[in-house]
């Protein structure tokens, strides 16, 4: 059963209003349920599985730091300046019965080490993990988080980043400046407007070839030129593999030549953009290169858990309260209150 609990809520209001779901759905997990088909008694067992999170619910749930944290991965043990330099080769490791036995380290302390190393010792978990999460990646934000990386990077290549040294940071003004050209740019040649939070539409409309050659226009050197076109190329070929339903029906060529894409992409950040990736990554970038596959294999599909469907709900649900924005705690708790009885 893929069931999506709660969304943009405050941890405490979840944490009261989701413990005895929580509860119901363990006993469940654990009992049979005995049904006469054509005579025969079937035996049937439910499994949850908790997908359609984005980054942020998901370190909720399981009890990580917030995405800012230097342990980057809600996936693998991996810190931020590690995976810019391997950018591939991760495992999934995490669990949320491991971050359970983590939390309890964290909180007992056993072996009575400095904050730091109790830290480096439970990888980032400082909450009590509150529900189990499928350990995957959420197509649609992976897709806004990939684009806002892209639209950067835009930037940086229209104010020539490559070219200054690493004393020289741009000016709040040169940026700005970058930013209208492109924002200009996009609206002149696509009928992209410009928007205030990333969203997917803008996302999708923004990582695609036409993108990319209206963004060439603006870019002076012909290697720089190339340099960003084969990046998007090879994000093309990759996205279709955590995007689609059935990545080994629909797109089985990606899905074959995903690694060396990945690794491809890899080699271009490292080198080619080395100005912005010395160091760090961000969260979804990381993802996507490390950990797809792997996905993939295991569970035959990414785009198939997407949280779309709960986005658009987030988006009615305000709307209906006639609400533009989140606001504060009260109307949190009685908004859930009010929606999930």
């Amino acid at each position: 059963l893929c069931l999506m609990f709660v969304d943009e809520s405050d941890h405490e209001t979840l944490t009261a209003i989701l413990g005895p779901v929580v509860a119901e759905r363990n006993a469940m997990q654990e009992s049979r349920l005995i049904l006469s088909l054509g005579g025969l008694p079937r035996s049937f067992r439910f499994h949850f599985r908790s997908t359609g999170y984005d980054e942020k619910m998901v370190r909720e749930m399981e009890g990580l730091e917030a995405s800012g944290s230097t342990y980057i991965c809600t996936l693998c043990d991996s810190t931020r300046a590690e995976a810019s330099h391997n950018m591939v080769l991760h495992a999934i490791t995490r669990s949320h019965q491991e971050n359970l036995e983590r939390y309890e380290l964290w909180r007992t302390n056993p072996f009575a080490e400095s904050a730091d190393e109790l830290r480096d010792r439970v990888k980032g978990v400082s909450a009590k993990p509150f529900m189990e999460t499928q350990p995957t990646l959420d197509a649609l934000h992976c897709d806004i988080g990939n684009a806002t990386e892209f639209y950067k990077i835009f930037q940086d290549e229209i104010g020539e980043m490559h070219a200054r040294g690493a004393d020289s940071a741009p000016s709040r003004e040169e940026r700005r400046r970058w930013r209208a050209a492109l924002d200009k740019q996009l609206r002149k040649k696509l009928k992209l407007k410009p928007v205030m939070r990333m969203n997917g539409n803008y996302a999708r409309r923004l990582m695609t070839d036409e993108a990319v050659e209206v963004v060439c226009e603006l870019v002076r050197s012909e290697e720089r030129q190339q340099a960003l076109r084969e990046l998007m190329a090879l994000y093309l070929q990759m996205k279709p593999v955590w995007r689609s339903t059935w990545p080994a029906r629909e797109c089985p060529d990606q899905l074959c030549r995903y690694s060396f894409n990945s690794q491809r992409f890899a080699e271009l950040l490292s080198t080619t953009f080395k100005y912005r990736y010395d160091g760090k990554i961000t969260n979804y970038l990381h993802k996507t290169l490390a950990h797809v596959p792997e996905i993939v294999e295991r569970d035959g599909s990414i785009g198939a858990w997407a949280s779309e469907g709960n986005e658009s709900g987030n988006k009615l649900f305000r709307r209906f309260r006639k609400m533009n924005a989140r606001q504060s705690k009260s109307f949190e708790l009685e908004d859930v209150l009010k929606h999930h009885w």
